[in-house]
């Protein structure tokens, strides 16, 4: 089982990811504040997430959190991606494909949160 330290993390982790998403599936979402609530997200995983530490956890659940744990890492940096990807976007038929994937994206690591919190 999760400990309730780590449980809030991901929970407050979370939610900034459901932000981010609302924001990426508006209409009239604009690239600036995307990135504004990309590095307000990547700043909390940097100080809340990556710190956390599987030593709480029960070794049938340690590995498992661990998987996850790395997951998230590899999805927040293709994120970026995503965003610069975006960014770079010429044409309106790209900047919709590139809001989409960064939508998928966000969804992704929702599931991988959602996975952790589970544990």
């Amino acid at each position: 089982m999760l400990p309730q330290s780590h449980s809030q993390r991901y929970q407050e982790f979370q939610q900034a990811l459901k932000q981010m998403y609302e924001t990426a599936a508006a209409k009239d979402w604009h690239f600036a504040g995307l990135r504004e609530q990309f590095q307000e997200l990547q700043q909390l995983f940097k100080s809340q997430i990556v710190s956390l530490s599987s030593d709480n956890l029960s070794p049938d659940y340690a590995s498992r959190w661990q998987s996850l744990q790395t997951e998230i890492h590899k999805q927040m940096r293709l994120l970026d991606t995503d965003l610069m990807l975006l960014q770079a976007s010429r044409s309106s038929a790209r900047s919709l494909s590139r809001a989409a994937s960064v939508r998928e994206r966000l969804n992704t690591l929702m599931v991988y949160s959602q996975a952790i919190i589970q544990l």
